[in-house]
């Protein structure tokens, strides 16, 4: 006999994805995700750096709120989580097999790391990117109508998320990075120009400048800080700016970008522009980033 919830989930036809949709993430828009909030498949999980989030109540009708390193990484190591034990964590958040799984960010680039995460780790089947995070929901929401919340209930997925073969090529690590040195891939630096030029180890945004040992940049990497990308809400800019923004990286001709940032957070969200919105597979994601490469004895650094 089939279980209630699998019932309930053949009544539930899942809306049709009408936003950029480029390999397999699709970046939907705050309208978008308003339009759907009371699917009964749909899943919003709110990405933050605020480590009081474990499972709470998110900001959007019917989302929950989870800190990123409690979702993806290694519970006690500093390596990325496997895809079983993300799929088991995000089912817990209301996100299992036959969710429409939308993830939002705040700052945005949490939810683009997720998804690199996940895409990485080996989580099979499409997950959104909700443009511009919390940030871009506030600002289309300042006076949010006093409507009933949607009530989601977290068992109602019949099963986790899927789980398939890891992704490797999205991610290099710190010997890989050092070999293309003075080769012909393009280090890019997502950072803030002030971090870039070695001024900061960290963004402005953050209370302490911290986050590495040393100051300055991979050598030969090129700047693009990840703002340029994302207008005033952190959404994302349309296919013509974002090329005139990414023109200046002269990379037409090479067959590989590294993208790094302090943490990779930023750097993600780059991967998640060029591979899902442009249509470019060139680019792997240095998941150590500056964080490490700056703290390690022996790593050359520019200033």
């Amino acid at each position: 006999m089939r279980s209630a919830a699998a019932r309930h989930q053949e009544d539930c036809v899942a809306p049709t994805i009408t936003e950029t949709k480029r390999g397999d993430a699709t970046v939907v828009s705050t309208q978008w995700l308003e339009e759907h909030l009371h699917n009964p498949l749909l899943a919003v999980v709110e990405i933050t750096d605020d480590p009081s989030h474990i499972d709470e109540r998110g900001t959007i009708p019917g989302a929950t709120a989870v800190y990123w390193k409690h979702l993806l990484w290694h519970q006690s190591r500093r390596e990325l989580v496997s895809a079983t034990e993300l799929s088991d964590r995000l089912l817990a958040l209301g996100a299992g097999r036959g969710s429409i799984v939308v993830f939002a960010g705040e700052p945005t680039q949490f939810a683009a790391y997720a998804i690199w995460v996940s895409r990485v780790a080996g989580i099979a089947g499409t997950l959104h990117y909700l443009d511009g995070g919390l940030d871009a929901w506030r600002h289309a929401h300042a006076d949010p109508p006093n409507a009933p919340q949607p009530i989601r209930d977290h068992q109602a997925a019949l099963a986790a998320l899927a789980v398939t073969d890891p992704d490797l090529g999205q991610v290099i690590d710190r010997n890989g990075v050092r070999e293309r040195i003075n080769s012909e891939t393009v280090i890019v630096d997502l950072r803030s120009p002030e971090e870039f030029a070695g001024v900061r180890v960290a963004p402005a945004t953050e209370p302490i400048d911290h986050g590495a040992q040393r100051h300055g940049r991979i050598p030969g990497a090129r700047p693009l800080h990840v703002r340029e990308l994302l207008d005033e809400h952190g959404r994302i800019l349309p296919t013509s700016a974002l090329q005139e923004r990414i023109s200046g990286l002269d990379a037409e001709e090479v067959s590989e970008l590294v993208f790094y940032c302090r943490l990779s957070h930023r750097a993600a969200l780059g991967w998640l522009i060029f591979t899902d919105v442009l249509g470019d597979p060139r680019v792997r994601v240095y998941d150590g980033s500056w964080t490490e490469w700056g703290s390690i004895v022996g790593t050359p650094i520019e200033r």
